[in-house]
């Protein structure tokens, strides 16, 4: 979809209609949805805990299925950063000024994208990393962490695919965004969830926030704590998720675009805590 249509495109319409289509639970739509979508996308459902698409109960359910059990496994080494996700980098690099590369002729500034000042990650690390609808769909921590801050930030739902990242201007700070940060005892790092035109939900593991986001609202979780791969949330459809590093703690792999990586493949590495630099 080209970005001219985007722009005068009910962005939100269109996606409240797709989400409340994926929400169906009548067999015969469901089902037709699911088939339709798994051939139209060449899914591979041999990695999902369930093939059929008789055993979801609806499409939603469907695209946030799980993974069959150790088909993702962790690297050993506990400095290992992981991907959160099953994902294609569409690119990583290091953030200079506060400004970070959206694609060749487009950058954004960091501090739209959090909504905040984060002096902490000049020099840092990102990594971007787009979700195909045919992929995965659930979020995981690339660290052992505990969760000390969510920003819900409302806006728009630009598709996030290949052409929009090129044709569309500040795209991840326009659209619907959650972003999370991960303290460790080497500093904090950010996790931002991107939504997009057809992601009816940005859903997460612990009590909190709820997509579609009215309002900026920033939370303070109480107790949420995970382990390098945990499951922090699930999509619905397609989208991003940013992976930022200050350099206290350590560097992400410059990786080259459009590379394929699975959720807990090394992205990156944490410093040695007991060498601060």
């Amino acid at each position: 979809m080209s970005a001219a249509l985007q722009y005068i495109l009910p962005k939100r319409l269109v996606s409240r209609l797709a989400g409340t289509l994926a929400k169906v639970r009548w067999s015969p739509l469901k089902n037709f949805l699911v088939k339709s979508f798994i051939r139209s996308y060449q899914v591979d459902m041999s990695v999902s805990g369930r093939e059929t698409p008789e055993e979801f109960e609806t499409f939603a359910d469907f695209f946030s299925r799980e993974l069959k059990p150790g088909l993702r496994p962790i690297p050993s080494d506990s400095t290992t950063i992981t991907s959160p996700v099953d994902g294609v980098v569409s690119r990583s690099g290091t953030i200079h000024r506060g400004n970070l590369l959206q694609a060749k002729g487009h950058n954004y500034l960091l501090t739209e994208l959090i909504g905040h000042d984060c002096d902490d990650l000049d020099g840092g690390s990102f990594m971007t990393l787009y979700l195909h609808p045919s992929m995965y769909h659930r979020v995981h921590a690339p660290i052992d962490a505990i969760l000390t801050k969510t920003i819900e930030v409302p806006g728009k739902l630009f598709s996030v695919n290949k052409q929009s990242v090129r044709d569309v201007p500040n795209l991840f700070c326009r659209n619907e965004r959650l972003v999370c940060s991960l303290q460790t005892d080497l500093g904090t790092v950010r996790l931002v969830l991107i939504g997009a035109l057809i992601v009816s939900s940005i859903a997460t593991s612990w009590a909190g926030p709820q997509s579609p986001y009215r309002r900026r609202v920033e939370r303070s979780p109480h107790e949420v704590q995970f382990n390098r791969a945990d499951e922090m949330a699930r999509f619905t459809l397609g989208s991003t998720v940013i992976v930022l590093v200050p350099p206290s703690v350590g560097i992400l792999d410059d990786l080259e675009c459009d590379t394929c990586i699975n959720m807990g493949e090394r992205i990156g590495f944490t410093h040695d805590r007991t060498e601060r630099p």
